[in-house]
């Protein structure tokens, strides 16, 4: 059996896997979306249902950017692979982009809850699509129906990227881990990219896979690269067969 719990990021929410998941089940794949709860959809926080004692079974943590510390760290912890999808250990970066950087996510946090909090995350969004936002919806970008309880994880979640200093709670040093970064990612500076890729090599007992996704920006969209994600994920789930 093949299961599957993807996690989006910060201002993101569960829908922004509904092609990702027409691809994968139609390819005998279990698809579980975990949901923040920033607008007015209901949190949910979707569990294994194989047996995380059947070694042969493939457990799948898919996380996009801050994803990856958003996740229950039980599900984390019982991955058999995690894919990480322009993610960070340490969001801010150390070296000369550092003031940057903190001083644009101060901005971004002192915004939220005053007026101009939906033109704020919408400016985001637009940033993170980038350079594919020409199909983009007003949908998308209509943050006006964020809960009060959205709001208030919204600026809890952003204070948990800023401090991020390490890799994600709860990930798991046997597991198989594929890295996708965006060659057009405008959120995240290289060297937090770099970071990411030091801190796997020196705490995972395999190294891991790094795919640099040519034409992407923060957000995967091209079904080229889904293909690849999901090739990767079958090449290891018949790897576990044996």
């Amino acid at each position: 059996m093949k299961e599957i719990i993807a996690m989006h990021g910060w201002a993101g929410d569960s829908k922004q896997w509904s092609n990702w998941i027409d691809y994968f089940q139609c390819c005998d794949w279990e698809w579980h979306t975990a949901e923040r709860g920033y607008k007015n959809i209901s949190p949910h926080k979707p569990r294994w249902k194989i047996n995380v004692n059947q070694s042969t079974f493939t457990r799948v943590a898919i996380c996009h950017s801050l994803g990856s510390h958003l996740i229950d760290k039980h599900v984390l912890s019982s991955a058999t692979h995690v894919v990480l999808i322009n993610s960070f250990s340490r969001f801010i970066p150390s070296g000369k982009q550092n003031r940057a950087v903190k001083m644009a996510l101060d901005r971004m946090l002192d915004t939220i809850n005053t007026p101009n909090e939906s033109s704020m995350i919408k400016k985001f969004h637009i940033k993170a699509l980038k350079p594919n936002d020409n199909n983009l919806g007003s949908k998308e970008l209509d943050f006006r129906d964020i809960s009060d309880s959205g709001r208030v994880k919204l600026k809890n979640d952003l204070k948990l990227l800023m401090n991020s200093d390490s890799l994600p709670a709860g990930l798991n040093s046997n597991s198989k881990v594929l890295v996708i970064n965006s060659e057009k990612d405008y959120i995240l500076a290289s060297q937090t990219k770099e970071k990411l890729t030091e801190d796997l090599k020196h705490y995972l007992e395999t190294s891991p896979t790094i795919i640099n996704a040519k034409e992407e920006g923060h957000f995967i969209s091209k079904v080229k690269n889904i293909k690849k994600i999901k090739h990767w994920l079958e090449s290891e789930h018949a790897k576990n067969m044996v």
